[in-house]
């Protein structure tokens, strides 16, 4: 091969490899594959692009650099990866107490809907239900160190909290409390737009039987209030924008292993008066989807169950342990008032009231 045709197609390179960028770019707003849809990514595909030019000179490489680089800086010619840089809703859900079963199910909800997702725990390997998933990443976060909380929500477009004190991860007090707590101060700092929390039905109410069968194991109960309501002086401070970051308050009632039996089954209420039961599966999709109503969900708290399973808090622990339903013709089922059903999310989330 002559010398001067070598410099002639090295020239090219640059050139053809920037539009080959400018391509993948471009494709990236039609495809629901996270593969190209984050500056991250994007900075391996180049790097990989660079690993095949070994056969040309330095100065060919370091052109090709420039000639990239300036072009990946320029918004009209990279929209969709500048956008992924500046914009969270471009990010993925990341869950915080991933190996849980409930945070486990939140990563299932991810997955199921096409939605890029890091799952992170302690020891950063996720072992639940999803992991055989090659669209899962795994993520080290151990939320009573705040280091690692900020590594793992930053670039989020949204966090789901749905970690709680266990024998080896900690007492109440540093995960459900002092551990929400940082994970929330870290989404506000990083403008994370949405952070939902997995907390408890009854959390509000000392004088329930659920409240205090609950609170004996480590005060949990009183630590998961007390975590709550940092979180709400902490996005409630002066200068914290509710409608670019915002949080939610998801109470789930008993929690069981059945399969998700969808949103038309489910209800909503607000007030702590009123519980059941519900699949962990239905509210990792209630998470989920509460993150994308960030309008009708943000700023609120609410508690979470099967319809047909719902009972004022003061008897519901019988009843859930009893499996008992209410009957289509029972006369005697308690109504607060702040009930919400819906057969979609968005009709369901519809009339919350902010907290």
């Amino acid at each position: 091969r002559s010398i001067s045709s070598y410099h002639d197609s090295a020239a090219m390179m640059p050139l053809l490899l920037f539009l080959l960028l400018v391509l993948l770019a471009a494709a990236s707003s039609f495809t629901a594959s996270p593969k190209w849809t984050t500056a991250r990514n994007a900075h391996t595909a180049t790097t990989t692009l660079f690993a095949d030019l070994n056969e040309h000179s330095q100065f060919e490489r370091r052109k090709l650099f420039f000639v990239v680089g300036a072009g990946m800086t320029g918004a009209t010619l990279m929209p969709s990866l500048m956008a992924n840089a500046a914009d969270g809703n471009q990010g993925p859900i990341t869950v915080i107490g991933a190996n849980g079963k409930t945070g486990s199910e939140c990563v299932g909800a991810c997955l199921s809907r096409g939605i890029d997702v890091v799952a992170t725990s302690r020891g950063g390997v996720y072992t639940g239900s999803y992991a055989a998933s090659q669209s899962v990443r795994s993520s080290v976060c151990d939320v009573t160190m705040p280091d690692t909380v900020a590594s793992a929500v930053r670039g989020s477009r949204a966090v789901i909290f749905a970690a709680s004190a266990s024998k080896a991860g900690g007492t109440p007090a540093m995960v459900d409390n002092v551990g929400l707590v940082n994970v929330a101060k870290a989404c506000i700092e990083y403008k994370v737009p949405s952070l939902v929390i997995v907390s408890s039905g009854g959390v509000s109410r000392p004088d329930s039987p659920v409240y205090k069968f609950l609170n004996v194991f480590g005060k949990i109960m009183e630590e998961k209030i007390k975590g709550e309501d940092e979180v709400r002086g902490l996005y409630g401070a002066a200068g914290i924008d509710a409608s670019t970051c915002t949080y939610t308050v998801i109470r789930p009632g008993g929690l069981t292993e059945e399969k998700a039996r969808g949103v038309e089954y489910l209800e909503l209420n607000q007030g702590d008066t009123k519980s059941g039961r519900i699949a962990r599966a239905d509210v990792a999709a209630l998470c989920v989807q509460a993150t994308m109503f960030p309008n009708l969900t943000g700023g609120t708290t609410f508690e979470c169950y099967d319809a047909d399973t719902a009972k004022p808090l003061q008897t519901v622990g019988l009843s859930n342990i009893l499996k008992q339903t209410n009957k289509a013709d029972d006369g005697d089922v308690f109504v607060s008032g702040k009930e919400r059903r819906g057969k979609t999310f968005e009709e369901i989330f519809t009339g919350l009231e902010k907290a």
